[in-house]
């Protein structure tokens, strides 16, 4: 893991929101809950969750495993099942002339069409292993802010939605020159050159 060893590749957030005075007993009963589970054979295409930094397998975090100092480390799995659109047309092509040979029809009707193509994406999504990834985290608690191990722009939204729905709690891109998290001197700095620059440019 790239925070334990490794070259690091991070995109940081303020945490948004109040936490409960009883934040650390809140925090191990929400990431537990929802934690990684797999993916079962069924027909669901992506499955998010939880689990340990040191041990991606460890999704019970029995032992707090999570905390170090005033930071907070896990990480973010994700699996995914992954069909070629090249295959999944090969397939429906087979399919529909599977059954127009065992119908004897010259033509296959749109509904027909329909639900050919939907049983043969659950078919072949039931054949697919998921492709699993893993992101870390470090999250300051009495900072505010926390590091994500990706700049994807797909994975930052499934941690973020996560994240959400797990803490109840929101995450802010962070952008450095936000004044409103600023001391107010360099703020204040920071907006009277901004006005001076717009002031120029209009002149």
């Amino acid at each position: 893991m790239s925070l334990i060893k490794g070259t690091l590749t991070l995109s940081k957030y303020r945490v948004i929101g109040s936490l409960p005075d009883n934040f650390r007993d809140f925090f191990d009963k929400q990431i537990k809950l929802f934690a990684f589970r797999e993916l079962s054979i069924g027909e669901s295409e992506k499955s998010a969750g939880w689990t340990s930094l040191e041990n991606v397998l460890d999704t019970d975090f029995e032992y707090a495993n999570y905390l170090l100092a005033d930071y907070l480390i896990f990480s973010l799995r994700i699996d995914r099942k992954i069909i070629s659109s090249s295959l999944l047309k090969l397939k429906i092509l087979e399919a529909e002339r599977k059954f127009i040979a065992e119908k004897g029809k010259d033509k296959i009707y749109r509904e027909e069409r329909a639900e050919i193509k939907e049983r043969v994406y659950l078919s072949l999504l039931k054949q697919t292993p998921p492709i699993p990834s893993f992101y870390e985290i470090c999250w300051n608690v009495s900072q505010g802010w926390l590091l994500f191990g990706s700049l994807s722009e797909k994975a930052r939204e499934d941690f973020e939605d996560l994240f959400k729905r797990t803490f109840k709690l929101t995450l802010q891109r962070f952008i450095p020159w936000d004044t409103k998290h600023m001391d107010s001197q360099t703020a204040e700095r920071i907006l009277s050159v901004n006005s001076s620059n717009f002031s120029s440019s209009g002149t």
